[in-house]
């Protein structure tokens, strides 16, 4: 494409990076001539000096007026191939945020050498040196000694390389010196480096590669994943993202009273496969406060955030940042509360603070995994009578707050569209006695708690005829029990309260996704008449016959389990009440 002299939106110039992409340019090809238009604008000599990657391809870049030098790695990533971005969990970070989160990061901090241990097309490191050179550092010294990077992908290096050459030279060119490499940061850590800096980094930043554990094409190999656990001494679940892996690696390259701020997926703050990373940068860190990004940062939608920490003394209380423009907000919570409580308090949910009787002193929850699911599937089938030898299976969706919708519409189960299930009790026991026992030693009095909802949903099995399909969580308790343990599941105050702890695991970051050891872990309240009453309430919301009484009864309760809590906040009650789904 021959340069032109219109003057470019940035929707048009990444339209030309897209289309020079699907022609076959390669990514450093595109990069390349961005550098060039960059270098050619200030003027820069043509010579010996320049960054390597000024000499590739032969490809223009149209005139663009406001051509920066994060627009190079712009262009390489997002020049990449969409399913290597994927597989590899690379997502371009926008320049602003990395600006805004810098700023986060290096504020009030003696300055001192920066590094990203996933460097990418070096966005963080240019913010850094904006923000160096901002607080009156010159550019020699933040180009060649202060700004440090680690690859794999040795592109990436490259163009970061020029990026931070065209940053910094005015008349002549700066390049830096050694402190940009090609290594995997999982496995060397600061070893990567020839001559690290004595004592350590002032500062870890960066965006680690994301790779979702669920989904096929991002999971490690499980002998990748012993490999991680062993070289950073934490036993994370199999499914924790790689990117937390980093902030352990981040801990390794600091100096003491220096921060880290890595972006991640918000699974880092309340997934149980994650909570050995927590619990190991909790010991040699401190939580100085949360960055919750959202949904809307990275064009694949993934919800992240940023734990900013300090290896310094401990620190309170922990703040809490939010959006694009990271702004900081009015709440905030203690060291040694759940990371999670960060979402919470950036959508507005009440803070609780029940405590008392675990759950498990009254009750037993417990719930089914992939055996038991899918051992179920050949067994399942539609049918208008429940004879003696089948029982209905309950699904999450069939769920809502003190309602059974098993019947009253259509629902996945394996693979397919049911509307009465029921599971054959006689094929599964000749078949698969196992689970057959098991399934038997479901059909008891009990409360099935519904996954990934807004607010706690929970229908109530008083003759324990329903079987749960995973993931639904059974809470298997004494049938005079019943009620009084459906109006505690079902209050206010717990919703807020299980929020506030596992924010961020679920699909979306505005649900609630607990474990069965989790619902376990629930506070009882106080024995009294309001949880008494509430219990009423609760049998009068499953008996009612119109969304009115249904309604009405749900907020009596709600009330009454506030008395019984001592959580009678007018704000909690009505959190709650507008996260109640319609009557279906």
């Amino acid at each position: 494409m021959s340069r032109t002299d219109k003057q470019l939106t940035e929707k048009e110039f990444y339209e030309w990076v897209r289309f020079n992409a699907e022609v076959g340019e390669s990514p450093l090809d595109i990069a390349a001539a961005v550098a060039r238009e960059i270098a050619a604008k200030k003027e820069l000599p043509s010579d010996i000096n320049q960054p390597k990657l000024l000499n590739r391809g032969v490809l223009v870049a149209p005139d663009h007026l406001n051509y920066t030098p994060d627009h190079i790695g712009a262009a390489y990533e997002r020049s990449l191939d969409s399913s290597k971005r994927r597989n590899e969990g690379v997502h371009y970070t926008p320049y602003p945020v990395a600006r805004e989160l810098s700023k986060l990061a290096l504020g009030n901090l003696e300055p001192g050498p920066i590094c990203d241990p996933s460097v990418g097309g070096g966005a963080f490191l240019l913010a850094a040196a904006e923000y160096l050179s901002g607080i009156g550092i010159k550019n020699i010294e933040i180009v060649e000694n202060l700004l440090w990077g680690i690859d794999l992908d040795e592109g990436a290096i490259e163009v970061t390389q020029a990026a931070l050459s065209l940053w910094g030279s005015t008349s002549e060119w700066l390049s830096p010196k050694g402190n940009l490499v090609v290594a995997n940061s999982l496995q060397v850590g600061i070893e990567a480096f020839p001559n690290p800096p004595s004592g350590g980094f002032k500062a870890v930043i960066g965006n680690p590669p994301f790779q979702n554990q669920l989904q096929e094409k991002t999971a490690r190999p499980m002998a990748e994943t012993r490999y991680l656990r062993d070289r950073w001494r934490v036993n994370a679940g199999p499914y924790a993202d790689t990117a937390g892996y980093f902030l352990l690696v981040a801990i390794s390259l600091i100096a003491e009273g220096g921060r880290i701020l890595l972006i991640q997926p918000q699974s880092i703050l309340a997934t149980a496969d994650a909570r050995p990373i927590r619990e190991n940068i909790e010991e040699s860190s401190t939580l100085m406060g949360v960055w919750v990004g959202g949904p809307n940062i990275f064009e694949a939608g993934v919800n992240v955030c940023a734990p900013l920490l300090t290896k310094g003394p401990a620190l309170n209380p922990v703040a809490v940042w939010k959006g694009k423009d990271v702004q900081e907000q009015k709440g905030y919570f203690e060291q040694g509360e759940s990371w999670a409580k960060a979402i919470s308090i950036v959508q507005g949910t009440p803070s609780v603070d029940i405590s008392g009787a675990r759950l498990e002193s009254r009750a037993q929850a417990t719930a089914g995994f992939r055996d038991q699911y899918y051992g179920l599937i050949d067994h399942v089938f539609e049918y208008r009578q429940v004879g003696p030898r089948t029982a209905p299976l309950i699904t999450v969706g069939m769920i809502d707050p003190l309602r059974n919708r098993w019947g009253t519409g259509k629902f996945r189960f394996g693979g397919e569209i049911r509307n009465n299930p029921v599971v054959n009790l006689e094929t599964l026991a000749q078949e698969n006695p196992n689970l057959h026992e098991w399934v038997i030693s479901r059909l008891k009095p009990k409360v099935l708690v519904a996954t990934q909802t807004k607010i706690l949903e929970v229908l109530p099995d008083p003759e324990g005829t329903l079987i749960p399909s995973t993931p639904t969580i059974s809470v298997e308790c004494a049938e005079s029990d019943i009620w009084k343990i459906t109006a505690m599941l079902s209050s206010p105050a717990v919703s807020a309260y299980s929020f506030s702890r596992t924010a961020g695991s679920a699909l979306s970051s505005d649900t609630i996704k607990l474990s069965a050891k989790q619902v376990n872990q629930i506070p009882l309240p106080q024995e009294s008449d309001s949880w008494s009453e509430a219990a009423l309430f609760a049998k009068e919301a499953f008996t009612a016959q119109s969304e009115q009484e249904w309604k009405r009864s749900l907020i009596e309760m709600g009330k009454k389990m506030g008395q019984a809590y001592e959580s009678e906040d007018p704000a909690l009650l009505e959190w709650w009440i507008s996260r109640i789904p319609r009557w279906r």
